[in-house]
């Protein structure tokens, strides 16, 4: 309609005065079907009922604005503690220790008191998980990461080394978010967008720092037609022996031979240098993010020593370069990702890495989010069950609100409980025995999944299937076809399926089996 609420009412607008689809029909009339309610029972301003309500609003205001104090406070802190390390450098000396200890005592000290706000009453309990469900949902709908407790702590532990001039390597398991963790923390953290680097192990130093370029104007057209057929020719016969590899490889493959023809092509003449990704990060104060690092050859990576540990003010030289220098900028900082063979080789081309190289970076573990595999929906959703919180926010509209089928909260607990045992099966850990793989009906043997895990990504992929078809089918069904049915490996497509329905009561509706 154009008018505000009260206006609305004011005018004695209904929901058949309102044009619109028969889903903005029902939205009007619910919500005038609402204030009636509402009116009736508040009655009077000097009722009893009116002045409780009052009484939780101004509880539920408290709570907003005493949590608003406490996170400034935390902000400050941060700020503080980044001032003294970047300040130091290496050389922190008593009074500084001193300062950082008593910095990091009030963090914790804030954190207790963050906890103990929101079980101060209970509108401080409804109405601070809400807005932090609706916080996960906003960073959702912006397709950044959710930083929970868990991602806030890693983030912060991973950003205090950046500034104390420590490269950092996140390792972890298919689906953990490692490098969308370490753009966020250069994002929100360091304030800078990060360069990315993708690893392979076809990867070039040219990629890392650069390489030169020919100027094609002084290029003869005939010879400039054979040079780019002879290329061609090149990279089709490469293409033909190497079927399999992703199109980001054949990119790369191109661009190799190309620079090796640019190099021996006699008529040319070499006239600049293209600054790589290392080097533009140095020159313009930016973080740097090398992806699948493990996936890079040994002797590439040796060559990254010099540059690891440098700081702002250094000068580098660059050696591809004709020796010219680059002065590296505040906000220089160099991150790693990598999948690690923790427990077996399931990770194909990854390598273990160089104990020198490793020696040099400060290791970050980055695991799968926080989740309870027991317990009910009723009595354990609690705090630590971040994975659950996630769902939920999925499910919901950015107001905070969710139209779901009867039981599906508690089936929505059920696939966060699947979900980890998944996560902790792909990752080799130790489960129990009720989460073994049961063979012939009795024996039943420690499974280790090849493929089948419901990350962040897959579970995502099963919630918009699901919301996206307006819940026409019931979950099992989007469990199944979008996750269980497209692995590629029969024994594990058995195992899920297998897990799901003894352990977490999927597929026990007729027809499954």
């Amino acid at each position: 309609t154009g008018l505000s609420r009260p206006e609305r009412r004011g005018a004695g607008i209904v929901a058949a005065d309102i044009g619109g689809s028969r889903a903005t029909k029902k939205a009007s009339a619910q919500e005038g079907q609402f204030e009636l309610e509402t009116d009736q029972l508040l009655g009077a301003e000097d009722s009893d009922t009116q002045i409780m309500a009052d009484f939780m609003k101004e509880n539920l205001k408290t709570a907003l604005k005493d949590q608003r104090d406490l996170h400034k406070k935390r902000e400050q802190l941060l700020a503080e503690e980044t001032q003294i390390l970047q300040e130091s450098g290496d050389n922190l000396i008593g009074v500084e220790l001193e300062s950082l200890d008593e910095i990091r005592a009030d963090l914790s000290e804030l954190d207790t008191k963050l906890t103990e706000l929101k079980e101060s009453t209970p509108e401080a309990f409804v109405g601070l998980h809400l807005k932090e469900l609706i916080g996960y949902k906003r960073d959702m709908n912006r397709g950044t990461i959710v930083e929970t407790p868990y991602v806030a702590k890693q983030a912060e532990d991973i950003a205090a080394n950046l500034r104390a001039n420590i490269p950092v390597l996140i390792y972890g398991h298919l689906g953990t978010g490692k490098t969308e963790l370490a753009m966020h923390v250069a994002r929100q953290y360091m304030g800078k967008e990060a360069l990315v680097i993708s690893g392979s192990k076809n990867m070039s130093t040219a990629e890392l720092y650069g390489h030169q370029v020919l100027a094609l104007d002084k290029i003869q057209k005939t010879d400039l037609d054979s040079f780019v057929q002879e290329v061609e020719d090149k990279f089709t016969a490469w293409q033909a022996a190497h079927p399999d590899v992703s199109e980001a490889e054949q990119n790369r493959a191109h661009d190799r031979l190309l620079q090796t023809y640019l190099t021996q092509l006699k008529s040319g003449t070499i006239s600049d240098f293209f600054l790589g990704p290392v080097y533009q990060a140095m020159e313009e104060g930016r973080p740097v993010i090398i992806d699948e690092v493990n996936a890079i050859p040994h002797e590439i990576l040796i060559s990254l020593n010099h540059i690891l540990t440098r700081r702002a003010g250094d000068t580098i030289r660059i050696q591809q370069d004709s020796g010219k220098e680059v002065t590296v900028q505040d906000g220089y900082c160099v991150m790693m990702t990598g999948n690690l063979n923790q427990v077996q080789d399931r990770y194909v081309d990854r390598q273990d890495m160089d104990p020198a190289f490793l020696s040099r970076l400060y290791k970050k573990e980055h695991d799968y989010l926080p989740q309870s595999i027991t317990g009910t929906v009723e009595n354990e959703a609690g705090e630590e069950n971040e994975l659950f919180h996630l769902l939920l926010a999925k499910v919901m509209d950015k107001n905070g609100n969710a139209n779901l089928p009867e039981n599906a909260v508690r089936q929505l607990w059920n696939l966060a409980k699947a979900a980890r045992v998944t996560q902790d099966v792909f990752a080799g850990r130790s489960t129990d025995n009720a989460f073994y793989f049961k063979e012939g009906g009795t024996r039943s043997t420690q499974y280790f999944l090849q493929e089948g895990v419901l990350s962040l990504r897959a579970l995502d992929l099963v919630i918009k299937k699901w919301t996206a078809d307006g819940c026409k089918q019931e979950l099992d069904y989007y469990v199944y076809q979008n996750f269980v049915s497209q692995s590629t490996v029969a024994a594990d497509r058995a195992y899920l399926y297998q897990v799901c329905k003894d352990q977490f009561d999927f597929f026990k509706t007729p027809g499954w089996e």
